[in-house]
């Protein structure tokens, strides 16, 4: 809950192909529009956006990033 800071939910993870094994593929992820705070993560949270599809802990994998890194279009 980003406004007390407590813990919602607990996920287990993208599944071993990178879904989120709470959907089927393409579909609005449980943890959409909220902070995802990785277990072994020191970092700030991952910012869901309102309309992912797609896991944000398998996108920061395949980018090789943290989630306290910022995204910028500079290059």
């Amino acid at each position: 809950d980003e406004s007390s800071g407590s813990e919602v939910q607990r996920c287990t993870g993208p599944a071993a192909d990178g879904s989120c094994p709470r959907v089927k593929v393409g579909e609005l992820l449980p943890c959409s529009g909220h902070a995802l705070v990785p277990a072994e993560s020191t970092g700030q949270p991952y910012a869901v956006p309102g309309q992912a599809t797609l896991c944000p802990v398998t996108l920061a994998a395949a980018l090789a990033i943290s989630s306290d890194s910022l995204f910028t279009s500079d290059g």
